[in-house]
């Protein structure tokens, strides 16, 4: 669920550290905004669009308007707000990978039952923000971001409360702001997607009711927004806009999140063990406009990353039968055009990477790029949003090995080869609350049961495919109802 809301607590984190700010505002996966919506800037400053604009992954796709939240006094003259939302959701679920006979593959027994089509779970996070301004204008402060559906050994029930990002800022009237901690790229942060309704599109809602178990990658999508779910501590600049145009850098040593251990939570490992990928670089330029009654919103980023340099086992990547995966690097483009109560728009992310998150994951040597393009359409009318959305994804699968050791027979395997469409609705019931359903069709083609390698390079047998139900392809169809509450 984070991915669909991380630009949501930027949105109203913007709004509610803003003097005088009194929007609040709900989203889903990019949508559109409606006019007069308050534009995240920086922290500290609110801009206000003239007409609509589509503003990507910090973008509500419904708007409410409500009363400002009640600031409470802190030290030295800072304000202290609180924000977050809550999320309850049911879905009916025909998966695939649910069914007995694809069950069966995996458990290694021959009476798996196929998985429950029905199920309901609920997602919230908590935000504290803190915000302090200097008579010559200097604004600081901190965001504090508390997210309530982590899953560790000790408290299965998914309600584990971590954070989710963490970071402080300063920021200079018309010179930009600098942020520093646990936070997302400036990729990711300015990057433009393509618009939907509330928890629509390429990785929303849909995904969090699907299980994964037995097949590579932690998440079954593979078209997300650049560095979805990076929150590594880094340095991050944004600048301020100029004739339209703003944009950001970053700096990110490893994809640790500040703490003594590694990312993964081992208490055997530290972060700077090499593990990971690291001095991961992004930058991106966005530009905001309106031209008569349409709204123009373009935006180009990329990231780059060194592989990991050892394997959990220290064993140092590179040496001979040990290839050391390949640089990562991903670049993403979109374009949203907004008027007349109509989104409409598009995505096109490429580069070496794999997996669900966009340049989180070296390609192991050998295996072949990856890319997507994902399109969206919105219409608005009173509290209502219609969304829709289609696009597919491709990632490489590698070499598989068959034969003898003394004759060997290497066959290129097919690209996975991810397509989706899906419709949904939402309506905004009260200041805050919005009730969302949308429906969502898969089709997933060669998915691989781990990452994929090169039986050229690496050795072995390379890369092996999963079977669903007999065959090749995975096929999803899922149908969601919510409601979710922001303030």
């Amino acid at each position: 669920m984070r991915k669909i809301l991380l630009g949501t607590t930027a949105v109203v984190g913007a709004a509610l550290l803003a003097p005088g700010a009194f929007a609040q505002t709900t989203r889903g996966g990019g949508g559109a905004v409606g006019q007069g919506v308050p534009l995240q800037t920086a922290p500290g400053t609110v801009g206000v669009a003239p007409t609509p604009l589509n503003v990507g992954p910090s973008a509500p796709s419904t708007q409410v308007t409500a009363a400002p939240t009640p600031a409470m006094a802190g030290a030295g003259g800072l304000t202290i707000r609180l924000g977050g939302y809550f999320a309850f959701t049911g879905a009916a679920v025909q998966d695939d990978w649910d069914r007995a006979r694809s069950r069966n593959g995996v458990t290694g027994v021959n009476n798996a039952a196929s998985r429950q089509r029905y199920d309901f779970r609920n997602d919230a996070e908590l935000n504290v923000f803190v915000d302090g301004r200097t008579s010559n204008g200097i604004t600081y402060g901190a965001v504090f971001e508390m997210q309530m559906d982590n899953v560790v050994a000790t408290a299965g029930d998914g309600t584990t409360v971590s954070f989710d990002e963490l970071y402080g800022y300063i920021g200079f009237d018309g010179f930009g702001t600098f942020r520093f901690g646990q936070e997302d790229s400036a990729a990711s942060l300015l990057q433009v997607r393509a618009p939907a309704s509330q928890a629509l599109g390429g990785d929303a809602e849909w995904d969090e009711f699907i299980v994964q178990t037995g097949l590579a990658d932690s998440s079954p999508y593979i078209m997300s927004g650049i560095n979805d779910g990076n929150d590594a501590t880094k340095v991050i600049y944004l600048s301020p806009q100029f004739a339209g145009f703003d944009f950001g850098l970053s700096y990110a040593a490893n994809s640790g999140e500040g703490e003594r251990t590694n990312n993964e939570g081992s208490t055997t490992s530290a972060q700077r063990d090499r593990l990971g990928i690291e001095n991961e670089m992004s930058a991106a330029v966005r530009y905001r406009g309106t031209f008569g009654p349409v709204g123009v919103i373009a935006g180009i980023g990329g990231m780059w990353a060194s592989p990991p340099q050892q394997n959990a086992a220290g064993q140092q990547l590179g040496a001979i039968g040990n290839p050391r995966p390949q640089d990562v690097y991903a670049y993403t483009g979109g374009l949203v055009l907004t008027g007349y109560g109509f989104s409409f728009g598009g995505e096109y992310t490429w580069g070496q990477y794999r997996g669900a998150s966009v340049g989180r994951t070296a390609v192991n040597a050998g295996v072949d790029s990856s890319n997507h393009y994902l399109i969206g359409a919105t219409y608005t009318v009173g509290p209502l949003v219609f969304g829709a959305v289609w696009g597919q994804g491709n990632q490489g699968n590698g070499v598989r090995r068959t034969g003898t050791a003394s004759a060997p027979v290497f066959t290129d395997l097919p690209d996975r080869t991810q397509s989706l469409w899906g419709v949904g609705v939402a309506y905004n019931l009260a200041p805050g609350l919005v009730l969302f359903g949308l429906y969502n069709n898969i089709n997933d083609e060669n998915v691989p049961t781990a990452q994929p390698t090169n039986a050229r390079y690496t050795g072995g047998t390379g890369t092996t495919l999963a079977s669903f139900n007999g065959s090749n392809t995975r096929t999803i169809n899922i149908g969601v109802v919510g409601i979710r509450l922001a303030f």
